[in-house]
């Protein structure tokens, strides 16, 4: 027999907790962004915190408490969510930077985890995270220096066997993102506001005169999620 609605148990929803870490964290950021201008690697400026939640990349960039226990700890989150964002703002709606050279880090770890904790979520995820990883070392390495940061990347739970490789192979995956434009890493400013094209003279403006008309430009999409730091 179900018992009667009122039946005196009372449940009590405590978000303490939650609104303390998500000071604590905001605290952290605040302070790392005082201490450092960050500003370069900023690729999104538009941050959620979400403790006991996922920390990822898109469409929105989201840090939950996990991987936030030291300033250290926080910033190299923060900068490997950034560097997804950097390789989205580098391509186009229909160019993956990453895509040409896939084939070649296939060959060069062909038995590369594909499953968390060594890996990521799965195939693609693992690959592209050997360049994810890598421009977050090397961010990182400009802020805190390159010893306290190879530390660090040692120390990961998540992506391990990625960070030992970044670091193991640190100079061949350097040249291979060098030849394919991704390093030197372009600051965020150039990508969020480039340049405009410089106005054509009178003579190329009559020239085009007959020309058929551009097409309209196409709209962007929303940003692809590759991922990020799960709690998983």
């Amino acid at each position: 027999m179900a018992r009667g609605v009122d039946d005196g148990f009372h449940l009590d929803i405590d978000l303490d907790f939650a609104r303390r870490e998500a000071d604590r964290i905001a605290t952290l950021l605040q302070a790392l962004r005082r201490r450092h201008d960050l500003s370069r690697y900023e690729y999104t400026r538009v941050v959620r915190i979400v403790p006991g939640g996922d920390t990822f990349a898109h469409p929105v960039l989201t840090l939950g408490n996990r991987f936030a226990d030291t300033e250290d700890q926080l910033l190299s989150t923060y900068l490997h969510e950034q560097m997804h964002w950097y390789l989205w703002l580098l391509g186009t709606p229909d160019v993956d930077v990453v895509a040409p050279f896939m084939d070649d880090l296939v060959r060069r770890y062909p038995q590369a985890p594909v499953t968390l904790p060594d890996g990521a979520r799965n195939y693609e995820a693992t690959y592209v995270h050997l360049v994810v990883n890598w421009l977050e070392v090397a961010a990182l390495s400009e802020f805190i220096g390159r010893e306290r940061a190879v530390t660090l990347a040692r120390a990961q739970k998540s992506y391990r066997w990625i960070y030992r490789t970044v670091l193991e192979d640190w100079d061949w995956l350097a040249d291979l993102f060098e030849r394919h434009g991704l390093v030197p890493i372009r600051p965020a400013q150039s990508l969020l506001n480039p340049k405009p094209p410089a106005r054509p003279s009178a003579a190329k403006r009559k020239s085009r005169a007959g020309s058929r008309p551009p097409a309209s430009p196409r709209s962007r999409r929303a940003p692809r999620g590759r991922g990020g730091r799960s709690a998983d």
